[in-house]
């Protein structure tokens, strides 16, 4: 695949696909199968996590996916945010009222 006299390998979208996939399914298995409630923040994460699954796959089946990644990478990077704020937090750098990952929301 080509963007603009440059080539994009498919196995970047493929890799990329496989772990949003991965990461989705983990999520799914730990929240139904082992029955542990996300916290807010985990919902906010898994909104922007699970849609890039699908956005990815489609570019990598697609044989224009490469358009794909201007909805994929301001997704990745608002999740991405959101997933080292929530770290943040729960290593204790910074301070908030709320106590992340606990029972549940």
């Amino acid at each position: 695949m080509t963007t603009n006299n440059r080539v994009i390998p498919w196995g970047l979208l493929l890799s990329a696909w496989l772990l949003a996939a991965g990461s989705s399914l983990s999520a799914i298995y730990i929240g139904e199968v082992l029955g542990q409630a996300p916290c807010v923040l985990c919902w906010f994460q898994r909104a922007f996590m699970f849609p890039l699954a699908v956005i990815l796959m489609v570019a990598t089946v697609s044989s224009t996916g490469l358009g794909s990644w201007q909805y994929a990478v301001p997704i990745a990077s608002i999740g991405w945010a959101i997933a080292v704020y929530h770290n943040l937090l729960y290593f204790g750098v910074i301070e908030k009222a709320i106590i992340p990952c606990g029972a549940g929301p």
